[in-house]
């Protein structure tokens, strides 16, 4: 379904959006934590778009108890996994791991939620304990759209270099996440 999904996205999105992507040269081969700003419900797909590889995200639990008839059996279907915020989610965690060990791409809003873009930055920590108990790399991406988002608008997603934590410890995690911060932040005043 996901990659059925990214055809659709290339077919009839791609020609409404001017979506321009930099630094795909710093994305790893392996297994990596996605860790992205989050200022649209279009930004997974923005996302999906740019990367070859099937990303694996991580969403509110929210979402999977929608009114929507079939949306958690959608989102599912679509490799989107649900995760309990402001909670140590013991599953979340644990489904984000095995995927990790597996080689496959996690993706995670580490805000929490969207954020207006002129918003400062402040991620949670779980990306940056995920990537660090799992030995993998944090991978910051920042997404910019050139006004509101709506048809023939301009975007432009900037993927910065991975980040990889000193060692797995809660030190490691935290250090990790303040280096993200940074360079996320380094990213939101470039020119694009």
């Amino acid at each position: 379904m996901y990659y059925f999904l990214r055809l659709l996205s290339f077919v009839f999105m791609r020609p409404f959006c001017r979506i321009k992507y930099t630094g795909r040269k710093n994305v790893p081969k392996g297994a990596f934590v996605l860790a992205s700003t989050h200022v649209s419900y279009f930004d997974p797909i923005c996302l999906g778009m740019g990367f070859s590889r099937k990303i694996w995200f991580m969403a509110k639990s929210e979402l999977f108890e929608s009114r929507i008839p079939f949306a958690g059996v959608f989102l599912r279907m679509c490799g989107v996994f649900p995760v309990v915020r402001s909670s140590a989610d013991r599953g979340a965690v644990d489904r984000a791991s095995q995927l990790l060990q597996k080689k496959k791409i996690v993706g995670i809003f580490p805000q929490g939620g969207i954020r207006k873009e002129n918003t400062a930055f402040e991620p949670k920590a779980g990306a940056a304990l995920l990537a660090a108990r799992n030995g993998v790399p944090l991978l910051p991406v920042f997404i910019r759209p050139h006004g509101r988002i709506r048809p023939f608008a301009r975007i432009t997603v900037s993927i910065g270099e991975p980040l990889f934590a000193a060692d797995a410890s809660l030190k490691g995690a935290r250090d990790l996440n303040r280096r993200f911060r940074a360079q996320i932040n380094m990213m939101s005043e470039e020119k694009t």
